[in-house]
This record gives structure tokens, sequence and C-alpha cells, in this order.
């Protein structure tokens, strides 16, 4: 999903390893890090330029839970922060946003509580006093999310997944270094550059034409030559650009004007992350290729075929991938080695198209117009489908 955001996000690109002696100068008074606890390296040089001596807390990168968000809120309090600093991936940045907007307005956890179970997205209300919210600078490590500069964030309830939209959530300030990219294993890079190309060509696919059309094209081509690149040479320069191009996904002019809901298997894939435990670009992967298939059949209600065939015969060209969208999607996959979830069984794939129709279907604007027996049929071709043997022509090289 993209949501419009109220407040806009200064975005800093900096050289390799420079935030430690720049991040002091966007913060302001008493400031506390929330850190990925595996970010060992990147996390210690901070603490020992502009952030030394701040308190700290390590969070573990797991889906962001109603106990994460209290020990950020009570982190935030009891040091009484007037700007967090996150370090880490989607969850953590998430798990700050949140805990920073969560910190200025306890009753938002009342609304969240009443309000959880009858949808998948929650809009929070304002804050009547924004400035109580900390300052949130915001330090991505992966690729994909876009969490920096989003204005949304996901959160684990006991009732299953929910997204959460405020203008509030979006960072204060998103700095994108290659050196907090630079442990990143690349199949996580290549990972993250998918969920950013689904973003937009999922979106574009759920909306009318628009005159923003080539903005969308030019992303998703520099989006597929950049992860190209990364294959052949991977690099900071490299990874620095993926990381922009993740970014400017939810900043730049390609989705302007788009039906927000418009990517449809991001609800699907949300539903069955949740209840498999799996990472949600996994099921991400195991989804895209059975959904687009069901596009290109003429099967509106998961997108717009004409507009399926424009993006991908604008973007596949040169790639040496398979002109049809869904096997080419899938080649590409292979290409990129992104892995699949396997295994889902019977009771499963029923439990998740509940559960998705539930929390998106109906009258909701999301998934409506379908049912559970349609997203069942999908997510039993994601498990069934063999996968493509990669391309050998110039371009599918691995």
């Amino acid at each position: 999903m993209i949501a419009d955001r109220t407040w806009k996000t200064r975005c800093i690109i900096l050289g390799e390893g420079m935030t430690e002696k720049y991040v002091g100068s966007v913060t302001r008074g008493r400031v506390g890090l929330v850190a990925d606890t595996a970010l060992e390296g990147q996390r210690r040089r901070l603490l020992e330029g502009d952030l030394r001596g701040v308190p700290i807390l390590n969070l573990d990168a797991a889906p962001v839970t109603v106990r994460t968000l209290r020990d950020v809120v009570g982190f935030a309090h009891s040091h009484r922060l007037d700007t967090l600093v996150g370090l880490g991936g989607g969850s953590i940045l998430d798990a700050v946003k949140l805990g920073a907007l969560f910190s200025a307005d306890p009753s938002l956890a009342i609304f969240v509580e009443r309000h959880a179970k009858r949808s998948g997205l929650l809009v929070l209300p304002p804050l009547p006093h924004s400035n109580r919210r900390p300052k949130t600078v915001l330090l991505p490590s992966t690729v994909g999310t876009g969490a920096e500069v989003s204005a949304v964030a996901c959160l684990d309830t006991a009732v299953g997944r929910r997204l959460l939209a405020s203008g509030q959530l979006s960072g204060d300030v998103a700095i994108l270094d290659p050196a907090h990219l630079a442990t990143l294993p690349l199949t996580l890079v290549l990972e993250g550059l998918l969920e950013a190309f689904l973003r937009v060509a999922g979106t574009m696919i759920g909306s009318t034409a628009s005159m923003f059309d080539d903005d969308g094209h030019q992303l998703l081509a520099r989006i597929l030559r950049v992860g190209e690149q990364l294959r052949g040479n991977d690099s900071g320069p490299a990874r620095l650009a993926a990381a922009r191009f993740s970014m400017e996904t939810h900043t730049g002019w390609s989705l302007v004007g788009r039906n927000p809901y418009g990517a449809r298997h991001w609800y699907v894939a949300n539903e069955l992350a949740y209840l498999t435990g799996a990472r949600k670009m996994t099921a991400t992967a195991a989804l895209i290729g059975p959904v687009w298939e069901e596009i290109a059949g003429g099967n509106a209600a998961w997108g717009d075929p004409a507009r399926l065939h424009q993006i991908w015969s604008e973007v596949a060209p040169g790639l040496a991938l398979d002109p049809d969208p869904a096997p080419g999607i899938e080649e590409l996959m292979v290409r990129w080695a992104i892995p699949k979830l396997r295994g889902a069984s019977e009771q499963t794939i029923q439990d998740t198209a509940a559960s998705a129709i539930r929390n998106w279907g109906g009258v909701l604007p999301m998934l409506r117009g379908l049912d559970a027996f349609r997203v069942q049929h999908v997510l039993r071709n994601s498990q069934a489908k063999d996968l493509p043997k990669p391309s050998t022509q110039a371009g599918g090289r691995r």
C-alpha cells in the first residue's frame, strides 16, 4: 500500500561512513539510539561519533509487536528523549516511527486495540499536539521497504498483522549511507529491489492511466538495471543506488495520483507471511507469478491486463526475460535467486484466504471484487508451480 503524507521527510545521502560525523547536526535535545542488535559495527561507529554517550535500545530484527512498541515507548519516556535515531531494516524503523508517535499520545494504543478487528488497515487519528512527538532520524540498513520515508508501519496485534497509516509516521530525516548497507547479503539487496519494483508495478497495474506513467516506467527500468549491475559488480555505490530507488518509490512522481490499494498481491502476502511466520517477500515471491497469470488471463479483479502487458513491454526488453509478464517475473526471480515460500498446507491456504478477505475484502477497497475462492486458487498455484530455468541469453547469465 502507498499512503499520502502530510509531513515531508528530509532525505540526505552521504558518502560511506560519514553518518557518525553528521547525524548530530540533524538531532535535537536529548537523543537516544534504537538499533538492530546484529549491526554491531555500524552501531559502534555511531556511538564513537556524534552519538557518543547517548542511551541505546537494541532490538532484534523481527515483526513489531505490542511488546516491542512498549519497549520503545518506555525507552523514550525513561530518558525523556527529544530525538529517536533508528538504525536497521524495516521492522526496526517501524518500531521507531510507531514508538515516537505512541509516546506522544498513549491513547493511540487504546484506539488500535478497539479498531484492530475491523480491518487490516488502521488510519490513526492525528496527534493533537504534534510537537510532543520525538523527532525521528532514520538510518536504513536494508533495501526495499522504504520505511524511512513511508507514512505506514506494520504492527502485529492479538488479532493479526495490521497496517497503521498516518502522515505523522513519516520519518523527519532519512539518511542513506552505504556503510549501513555493507553487511546486507546480496540476495537480500536484490530481494529488496524486487519489493520496490513490485510496489510500483503492482500499484500501476491496479490504477488507471496517468500522466505520470512514464515516470513509473523509467523508475521500474532503473530498478531492474541496478539489480543486474549488482549481480555483476556488487559495490557500495550500486547498493546506495538501490536504496535511493527504494526511497523514490515513496517520494517520487511514479505513484502520484494512483490507487493507493492497487498492489493487491501485497494484502494476500501479508496474511500468508503472518500465518506461516515467513518473511513477507518470501511470501510475495511465491504469489506474484500466479497473480500476474490471473491478470494476464483477464481476471480484472486482480488488476488491468492491458496495464500489466504495457509495463512489462516497457521494462523487460534488454534483460532477455520472457516477454509474457508472469513467466518473465518468475524468470527474473530465479536469476536474482529470490527465495519463495513453499510447503504451505491446504489448511494454511484456506486460513490465509479467509483472513485476507476478512481483513481487506468485502466493502473494503483493498481486495474488493475478490472472494476467498479466487484467493485460494492463487495460493494453490503459488505452491504448485515449477520454477523456470534461468535464461542463458545475453543479459541472463548468472
